[in-house]
Protein backbone atom coordinates (compact mmCIF):
# COMPACT_ATOMS: atom_id res chain seq x y z
CA UNK A 1 0.00 0.00 0.00
CA UNK A 2 2.61 2.73 0.77
CA UNK A 3 4.56 1.56 -2.34
CA UNK A 4 1.80 2.62 -4.41
CA UNK A 5 1.04 5.87 -2.29
CA UNK A 6 4.75 6.83 -2.65
CA UNK A 7 4.63 6.15 -6.50
CA UNK A 8 1.26 8.61 -6.92
CA UNK A 9 3.10 11.11 -4.88
CA UNK A 10 6.40 10.50 -7.13
CA UNK A 11 4.41 11.02 -10.47
CA UNK A 12 2.18 14.23 -9.08
CA UNK A 13 6.01 15.63 -8.05
CA UNK A 14 6.89 14.79 -11.66
CA UNK A 15 4.15 16.85 -12.77
CA UNK A 16 4.63 19.37 -10.67
CA UNK A 17 8.64 19.87 -11.72
CA UNK A 18 7.73 19.87 -15.40
CA UNK A 19 5.06 22.06 -14.81
CA UNK A 20 6.89 25.11 -12.38
CA UNK A 21 10.49 24.31 -14.61
CA UNK A 22 8.43 24.95 -18.22
CA UNK A 23 6.63 27.64 -16.75
CA UNK A 24 9.81 29.19 -15.61
CA UNK A 25 11.97 29.13 -18.75
CA UNK A 26 9.01 30.64 -20.90
CA UNK A 27 9.24 33.23 -18.06
CA UNK A 28 12.78 34.17 -18.58
CA UNK A 29 12.64 33.72 -22.29
CA UNK A 30 10.28 36.45 -22.33
CA UNK A 31 12.30 38.87 -19.60
CA UNK A 32 15.61 37.62 -21.61
CA UNK A 33 14.18 39.26 -24.62
CA UNK A 34 15.66 42.77 -25.49
CA UNK A 35 13.65 45.47 -27.60
CA UNK A 36 15.44 45.99 -30.92
CA UNK A 37 18.16 48.48 -30.39
CA UNK A 38 18.54 51.48 -33.05
CA UNK A 39 21.09 50.84 -35.83
CA UNK A 40 24.14 52.30 -34.71
CA UNK A 41 26.28 50.64 -37.42
CA UNK A 42 29.82 52.14 -37.77
CA UNK A 43 32.73 51.77 -40.84
CA UNK A 44 35.33 50.56 -38.53
CA UNK A 45 35.87 46.99 -37.82
CA UNK A 46 35.48 46.75 -34.03
CA UNK A 47 31.97 47.30 -34.37
CA UNK A 48 29.34 44.54 -33.03
CA UNK A 49 29.58 42.44 -36.27
CA UNK A 50 32.58 40.41 -35.06
CA UNK A 51 33.56 39.93 -31.75
CA UNK A 52 37.53 39.66 -30.82
CA UNK A 53 36.94 35.49 -29.83
CA UNK A 54 35.65 35.22 -33.73
CA UNK A 55 38.92 36.25 -35.52
CA UNK A 56 41.11 33.44 -37.35
CA UNK A 57 43.99 34.51 -35.14
CA UNK A 58 42.45 34.39 -31.75
CA UNK A 59 41.33 30.61 -32.68
CA UNK A 60 44.21 29.46 -33.62
CA UNK A 61 46.18 31.48 -30.76
CA UNK A 62 43.80 29.32 -28.25
CA UNK A 63 43.89 26.20 -30.18
CA UNK A 64 47.66 26.45 -30.05
CA UNK A 65 47.96 27.28 -25.91
CA UNK A 66 45.17 24.99 -24.87
CA UNK A 67 43.87 22.53 -27.85
CA UNK A 68 40.70 21.62 -28.78
CA UNK A 69 39.22 21.92 -25.66
CA UNK A 70 39.85 25.05 -25.10
CA UNK A 71 38.04 26.14 -27.87
CA UNK A 72 35.07 23.70 -27.20
CA UNK A 73 34.86 25.44 -24.01
CA UNK A 74 35.23 28.95 -25.31
CA UNK A 75 32.32 28.56 -27.89
CA UNK A 76 30.53 26.99 -24.97
CA UNK A 77 31.18 30.07 -22.87
CA UNK A 78 29.60 31.94 -25.98
CA UNK A 79 26.53 30.26 -25.55
CA UNK A 80 25.94 30.11 -21.95
CA UNK A 81 25.94 34.03 -22.05
CA UNK A 82 23.09 34.20 -24.91
CA UNK A 83 19.64 35.56 -23.76
CA UNK A 84 18.03 32.03 -24.90
CA UNK A 85 20.70 29.66 -23.54
CA UNK A 86 19.10 29.66 -20.07
CA UNK A 87 15.92 28.64 -20.18
CA UNK A 88 16.97 26.12 -22.62
CA UNK A 89 18.92 24.68 -19.91
CA UNK A 90 16.18 25.26 -16.99
CA UNK A 91 13.69 23.16 -19.37
CA UNK A 92 16.35 20.05 -19.79
CA UNK A 93 17.23 20.15 -15.31
CA UNK A 94 13.17 20.28 -14.92
CA UNK A 95 12.68 17.32 -17.56
CA UNK A 96 15.32 15.04 -16.16
CA UNK A 97 14.36 15.73 -12.46
CA UNK A 98 10.43 15.25 -13.73
CA UNK A 99 12.00 11.65 -15.74
CA UNK A 100 13.41 10.45 -12.83
CA UNK A 101 10.47 11.11 -10.53
CA UNK A 102 8.77 9.13 -13.20
CA UNK A 103 11.04 6.53 -13.70
CA UNK A 104 11.45 5.91 -9.95
CA UNK A 105 7.55 5.92 -9.61
CA UNK A 106 7.31 3.24 -11.95
CA UNK A 107 10.20 0.83 -10.90
CA UNK A 108 7.96 1.35 -7.70
CA UNK A 109 4.82 0.07 -9.02
CA UNK A 110 7.08 -2.92 -10.51
CA UNK A 111 8.70 -3.78 -7.25
CA UNK A 112 5.17 -3.74 -5.35
CA UNK A 113 3.40 -6.09 -8.20
CA UNK A 114 6.64 -8.40 -7.26
CA UNK A 115 5.56 -8.84 -3.57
Amino acid sequence: MTAFRNAAILNILGVIVLIVGISSAVIVYWLGQKPPALSTTSSDWKDSSLSAMDSKTSTRNIELYGGKVEILMVKLLDWLHRPESLPILIVAISALMALSCFLIASRLDKFKQAF
